[in-house]
């Protein structure tokens, strides 16, 4: 008897056993099936959700992508040589040298200045290192403007003459514009001594002062203008009326200036008597008075 309550015992057991996996099957069953029903209901939200955010597209990209461009293999990166670290007693030589320039005295530059600058002048103090003016970008950029601005002038009056049919020699004054300098007067015979220009020669004026004739110097004592002309100046083709006509030109021109009362004329810079063999007294200052 206690054998076979035993052994019902243990069917009871087995039993009880089945009955509970039984239902926990069915349980997952229900909710499996609960599950695809919700699905199933919204199937076309969740297809409007998807469509909507492009998750298939997406989906089949990073597919073709992961089958075109498969990942190789990672290799190491070869390692940089090392630079060998010079020995702790080792002497690093310097990236430029520090000459030092020689001072005016001899003497070596003080350290810490700029190599490439030059000494400055004496009692300045400390050395610059621009460069001299003459060199600067600056006064190069002046030098040029001032070589590109025309030549000033100044009116100055001119005296030339005029041979009638006649042969009579008349005194023409001519004003003229001409380049300027600090020495009005030197400007004014320099001109005299080139002789008539275009306008001139279409009045017929014309120049009796030999050709050849050079302006060696001029200078004012009071009011004497002292006139040094070259050798030339002595010679006339014209004789005597020649020799006077040459003359006025020059005298009358240097007085146009109201400083100016007189003139003396020195050849090759000697004062003679006479200017010509039979000419015309040169020995004193002569004036306009003095023809």
């Amino acid at each position: 008897m206690a054998a076979r309550g035993g052994g019902t015992g243990r069917g009871r057991r087995s039993s009880g056993g089945r009955d509970g996996g039984s239902a926990g099957c069915l349980l997952w069953l229900i909710v499996f099936s609960f599950i695809f029903l919700l699905f199933v209901l919204n199937w076309g939200r969740i297809k409007e959700t998807l469509d909507r955010t492009n998750f298939n597209e997406i989906v089949r990209n990073q597919r073709a992508t992961d089958k075109q461009s498969p990942e190789a293999p990672s290799s190491p990166s070869p390692a940089a040589p090392a630079t060998p670290e010079p020995a702790a007693n080792q002497a690093q030589p310097s990236a430029k040298p520090d000459i030092q320039a020689p001072s005016p005295g001899g003497g070596a530059a003080p350290s810490g200045g700029n190599p490439g600058a030059s000494p400055g002048p004496l009692g300045s103090g400390a050395n610059s290192g621009t460069q001299p003016q003459g060199s600067s970008p600056a006064a190069a950029a002046e030098k040029a403007l001032t070589a590109a601005q025309p030549p000033k002038a100044r009116p100055a009056t001119l005296f030339f003459v005029r041979i009638d049919d006649d042969g009579v020699i008349v005194r023409q004054d001519v004003r003229r514009m001409i380049t300027a300098s600090d020495t009005p007067l030197t400007d004014a015979l320099s001109a005299l001594l080139a002789g008539p220009d275009e306008s001139d020669l279409r009045q017929h004026l014309v120049s009796l002062i030999p050709t050849g004739t050079k302006l060696l110097g001029v200078r004012v004592q009071g009011t004497t203008a002292v006139v040094n002309l070259s050798e030339p100046f002595m010679y006339n083709h014209y004789g005597i009326e020649g020799y006077a006509g040459q003359l006025k030109q020059v005298v009358y021109t240097a007085t146009a200036f109201p400083s100016v009362h007189d003139v003396q004329i020195l050849i090759d810079g000697e004062r003679h008597d006479y200017l010509g063999g039979e000419g015309v007294y040169i020995g004193k200052p002569l004036s306009r008075n003095s023809f």
